[in-house]
């Protein structure tokens, strides 16, 4: 996924609500992205790549093995809901 797209799609998903809105659920935590320059929300930390983050924000647990930080454990279960 090319880095400038993956960087818009998350801007979107993020700022938007339905159908992609993020969830109050995952707002609850703090997404860094380790391969662009992005980062939002508040709470225990989650890293990994723009692309990861972008599928994970919209409920695509596949992400989840690409993800690392305190926050990953607890973030599973609320994905996977």
């Amino acid at each position: 996924m090319p880095l400038d797209a993956a960087l818009a799609g998350i801007e979107r998903v993020w700022t938007m609500g339905w159908p992609f809105g993020v969830k109050r659920p995952l707002k609850k935590f703090r997404f860094i992205a380790t391969d662009v320059d992005w980062a939002a929300g508040n709470g225990p930390e989650v890293r990994g790549p723009i692309s990861a983050l972008l599928l994970l924000l919209t409920r695509r647990p596949a992400a989840l093995p690409q993800l690392s930080g305190p926050g990953v454990e607890a973030l599973s279960g609320v994905v996977r809901r």
